[in-house]
């Protein structure tokens, strides 16, 4: 996670971010999310959820217990998903408990009418045919880079796709962006994660580089990328207008 959680914050308020939501990968993360979210009361909004890499360390129920504990409390069930392409994602019944896990915390999202940030890597018709049968109010593809005749059926379902700072580089992503429309759209950072040609990590005032980026792709001003992704993230996440 971010090492100055304080620090980060301060400074996306600075740069004029409006509101965060902090999606967990793990029980620890989503701990975090959800304590940031309580001292940031209206300003951060927490997401809970296991994500795929630890579909090995920790039980499937004991994962499906604790995101349920916390439903009430956050906007969304994620990061949550299906990733073949960890080295460690080879064998089928690590597929397999992947797609238990993922299951799992689909029932949660559905039982709590939460809609879902869903991390999704060489392993699409899988995490599609699991959303499918599902009754959301909601998902989002986050940092979707995947085919193109896939984010065509991401779309024909309503769901939305994001895009962060990989933008700038990226040839798969930059391809999404330039694809999807910017009404199904959200902007990210995937923060803390190490950014393209620099010695530090993203954190969410970077948003700003992301905006820029789609703005760039799409012959867009930057002002009008930040406002309709932010309608469309107090859609999904169902989000006091800021």
């Amino acid at each position: 996670g971010l090492v100055d959680v304080e620090g980060a914050l301060a400074r996306a308020r600075g740069a004029g971010v409006k509101a965060v939501v902090a999606v967990g990968g793990s029980i620890q993360s989503s701990g975090g999310a959800l304590a940031a979210a309580r001292r940031h009361s209206g300003f951060v909004f927490p997401g809970v959820g296991v994500h795929p890499a630890d579909a090995l360390k920790v039980g499937v129920e004991e994962a499906a217990a604790f995101v349920s504990s916390h439903a009430s409390e956050a906007v969304a069930i994620g990061e949550i998903g299906l990733d073949y392409a960890y080295g460690f994602a080879k064998p089928q019944e690590v597929r397999e408990r992947m797609r238990a896990l993922f299951s799992a915390l689909l029932g949660v999202a559905e039982e709590s009418s939460l809609p879902v940030s869903v991390h999704s890597r060489s392993a699409y018709s899988d995490t599609l045919k699991l959303l499918r049968g599902r009754d959301l109010p909601g998902a989002v593809f986050h940092w979707y880079d995947g085919p193109l005749h896939t984010l065509r059926e991401i779309l024909d379902e309503g769901y939305y796709v994001s895009a962060t700072p990989a933008a700038a580089y990226s040839k798969g992503h930059r391809a999404v962006v330039s694809e999807a429309p910017l009404e199904r759209m959200l902007v990210e950072t995937d923060s803390p994660v190490q950014l393209r040609g620099e010695s530090r990590m993203s954190e969410p005032a970077d948003v700003l580089l992301t905006v820029r980026e789609v703005a760039l792709i799409k012959g867009l001003k930057p002002d009008e990328v930040a406002r309709v992704s932010t309608r469309n993230a107090e859609h999904l996440f169902r989000l006091p207008p800021v």
